[in-house]
């Protein structure tokens, strides 16, 4: 399955798919829901995942896809920033992790490791994880906030209200207003001005 809410992405990657050995099939998703309906109806042996979906975050799905997902690998594909969100994922059991920064290679190399059964880690990361100076360089406060925090703080950086956002998650705006200010007392910040001011400075 290919889940991005962009059909020229999605037919992009089954180019990519088709051009390796073996014969594959390939599902396309834009929304969250036809994700965990494609998990419910089908034997996946792969997903590739972009995190923003035209009706949710797929972190707001993240529980039910590992509940639903069975033997299929998943893979992440997007924009967001990869030093943030990578480790997240793969503390969930995710095989990999591609900035849509990458290039085609990068990320035809990383469809090709998945598909063996292996875990993909760009170089930049492994050179994070693993020289233990540059982890702490990386700290920040966002490594502090849970997924549902991080989801909020994303949403209100771009605009949304907690109405919005409650709409958006699928809560009621007493949970959403709890995470925003849980993320706003770990973040140090007032205002959704800085709290933006801050994702700026610490995701770049």
């Amino acid at each position: 399955m290919i889940a991005d809410d962009h059909e020229i992405v999605r037919r992009g990657i089954t180019m990519i798919i088709q051009s390796l050995p073996g014969q594959y099939q390939v599902i396309e998703a834009s929304t969250c829901s036809q994700v965990l309906q494609a998990f419910t109806n089908e034997q996946l042996d792969f997903a590739i995942l972009d995190m923003a979906l035209s009706d949710a975050n797929i972190s707001s799905i993240l529980e039910q896809v590992m509940d639903k997902k069975g033997e299929a690998s998943l893979l992440v594909y997007s924009m967001n920033a990869e030093h943030i969100y990578a480790p997240r994922f793969f503390s969930k059991g995710f095989r990999g992790f591609v900035s849509k920064q990458a290039s085609i290679s990068e990320l035809e190399k990383a469809i090709k490791t998945v598909f063996r059964g292996e875990v993909y880690i760009s170089a930049e990361l492994q050179e994070t994880l693993l020289d233990p100076s540059r982890q702490m360089q990386l700290k920040n406060p966002i490594d502090a906030l849970s997924d549902r925090e991080l989801e909020v703080s994303e949403y209100l950086a771009i605009g949304m209200g907690v109405k919005e956002i409650a709409q958006k998650m699928n809560l009621d705006m007493t949970t959403v207003s709890t995470y925003k200010r849980r993320a706003f007392d770990k973040l140090g910040v007032q205002s959704s001005v800085e709290l933006k001011e801050k994702l700026m400075i610490y995701k770049s």
